[in-house]
């Protein structure tokens, strides 16, 4: 049956097109744009990684997603896509002089994300999995990433906002 409406509609748009007239199709169906069809991953997640417990702050702005993260070892950033029940991200962090690359692509279910993953660093050490993402939480405007203050070729960790620490006002 769709077929031979669609059929009919191919039919007459070519007969009004070669007989000079405009046509015009109404549809009574609804359109989505595309920003609209992205699952809402706004939030904060956790993230599970094998050994490996991640904290992220995600931002979304129509299918595209931004943050920061943070383990028990490193902090970094996130970028990603979400396209109907999918999302792939990929985290960039520093730990010490070691580049972490942690790309993931998941299906949505409910509030949990399941998927599989792969790290790589710039020490040359790799690792694969499957991960699995919960948001516990939606606001993200609380949510601080430590970061790494090296005075004196000491660490230290801080957390929260780091302006004014021993008189930096931005690293």
């Amino acid at each position: 049956m769709r077929f031979l409406i669609i059929s009919l509609m191919i039919c007459v748009l070519l007969s009004a097109h070669s007989l000079g007239r405009d046509a015009t199709i109404v549809y009574s169906g609804s359109v989505v744009p595309l920003d609209q069809q992205a699952v809402d991953v706004n939030g904060i997640w956790s993230l599970s990684l094998n050994e490996t417990v991640i904290t992220a702050a995600i931002n979304q702005t129509g299918r595209e997603i931004t943050g920061r993260c943070r383990s028990d070892a490193w902090s970094g950033v996130i970028s990603g896509m979400v396209s109907g029940d999918q999302m792939s991200i990929a985290i960039a962090a520093l730990y010490d002089d070691v580049l972490i690359s942690i790309y993931m692509s998941g299906k949505f279910a409910g509030e949990m994300v399941n998927g599989e993953f792969i790290r790589m660093d710039s020490s040359g050490l790799s690792e694969s999995g499957s991960f699995i993402a919960r948001r516990v939480g939606s606001d993200t405007s609380g949510y601080t990433s430590s970061k790494r203050v090296v005075i004196n070729r000491t660490k230290y960790r801080v957390s929260g906002p780091v302006s004014g620490i021993l008189g930096m006002d931005q690293l």
